[in-house]
């Protein structure tokens, strides 16, 4: 991810330096891309994991109503009816790719679009095209703010969502939680383990701009050196049996844990109310749900899915992915990528009829297209895009040393 080193590195000047120099140079208002239906490529051979058999759909490229956008993916979920997608580091240009610091006209850690066209009227929303909220000069706004009375910069902080968004119970869908990983920047820049926390998010539906809105309840809940509840995570409630009862469920990856028989995927559970507050969390601990949050590295005792594959005499965990209930297949399932994107591109299916327990082994349904001097992480699925299950989008991070990291949508085919 060079370009977000090079972003980093930028960040000072474009912190300090934004409003001056955008008033020194003349106004360039950049047109938006072209609209345009996405044009699928043909399906993958089948590929079947017991009962569940897939099929992977490319469409390339996510365009926005805003152009020259490179930036991380996240993941996504429905709030107040629609369709979001939330991303990670973002750089707007004035050309591309941002190789030349001089065309960068804005950097933001994060964002947040809804899916579809704001002016096709009618036509149903896709993942590959999204309405961003900002300006045409200034591009896409940030989403989720830095809580500089608590020590969080724009130049040393990175806030860093690469997880779904899912509803909290009992609010009709109109209230979207979700768990974002808080970074160190100069640590990042420097290759060394920079996750310092996750902090929770409330997203509800602006009524009067139409956009979403993002809150932080608390400045983290869980910090390094324990699982990332959430981050990995939340199941919809409404992609649950009988809409779930009531509780939020948050999975915790554990990746390149010192004992390989740790990683895998710790789960937690909490009411509503909650779900910014530690004490009330409960943990599954093997057996049952408790108030004792298990260690990272535990020999797997507290996994529900236990994962870990071996690249170049390293062991790696998940890295991101989503669960839902399939009604069409009576399982939950789950889509994934190892920690190790870098080296495997590939798409995992696990699937099982609890959470806690019994998912099977996971199995490479897909490898995402990478570029040849790049590769492809941050890869989500958006099953509440289809209450059917039948046609589930997905998006990916293609990285590219020339040409920077673009979104790129796919579907996945389930029958």
């Amino acid at each position: 991810m060079d370009w977000i080193k090079k972003a980093t590195n930028k960040a000072k000047d474009l912190v300090h330096e934004h409003d001056g120099a955008h008033q020194q140079q003349p106004q360039h208002v950049q047109q938006q891309q072209p609209i345009g239906q996405p044009k699928p490529g043909p399906a993958s051979d089948p590929v079947k994991v017991d009962h569940i058999t897939t099929q992977v759909r490319v469409h390339g490229q996510q365009q926005s109503n805003f152009p020259h956008i490179f930036r991380d993916g996240g993941g996504g979920g429905t709030v107040g009816g629609k369709h979001l997608i939330i991303f990670a580091d973002g750089m707007y240009t004035r050309g591309e790719p941002p190789s030349d610091p001089k065309r960068i006209v804005s950097f933001v850690s994060n964002s947040i679009a809804v899916a579809g066209d704001a002016n096709s009227h009618g036509s149903p929303p896709t993942l590959a095209r999204v309405t961003d909220q900002g300006t045409p000069d200034r591009g896409p706004a940030q989403a989720v703010p830095f809580l500089t009375d608590q020590g969080e910069t724009a130049m040393g902080t990175a806030i860093w969502p690469n997880h779904n968004i899912a509803t909290m119970p009992g609010t009709n869908g109109t209230v979207g939680v979700a768990y974002s990983e808080v970074i160190d920047r100069e640590l990042f820049k420097q290759q060394k383990f920079a996750l310092l926390y996750n902090t929770p998010l409330e997203i509800h539906i602006d009524a009067r701009s139409g956009y979403p809105a993002v809150t932080r309840p608390c400045k983290s809940l869980f910090v390094v050196g324990e699982p990332m509840f959430g981050s990995f995570c939340v199941v919809y409630p409404e992609l649950m049996p009988d809409g779930g009862d009531g509780y939020l469920y948050l999975f915790g990856r554990v990746s390149e844990a010192a004992n390989p028989e740790s990683n895998g995927l710790k789960l937690a559970r909490v009411r509503r109310q909650g779900f910014a507050d530690r004490s009330q969390f409960e943990f599954w601990d093997g057996q049952r749900f408790g108030p004792t949050m298990p260690a990272l590295d535990d020999g797997g005792a507290a996994s529900v899915l236990h994962y870990s594959q071996e690249a170049f005499g390293k062991h790696y965990g998940p890295g991101s992915g989503d669960v839902w209930w399939s009604a069409a297949h009576g399982c939950y399932i789950m889509l994934l990528q190892n920690g190790a994107a870098a080296i495997d591109p590939s798409i995992y299916l696990s699937h099982s009829t609890s959470l806690t327990g019994g998912w099977s082994k996971p199995v490479c349904i897909y490898k995402m297209p990478r570029f040849e001097d790049g590769y492809s992480y941050c890869f989500h699925a958006y099953p509440n895009m289809d209450p059917t299950g039948r046609v589930v989008p997905i998006s990916w991070t293609q990285d590219s040393k020339s040409r920077s990291c673009r979104i790129h949508v796919g579907e996945v085919l389930f029958s």
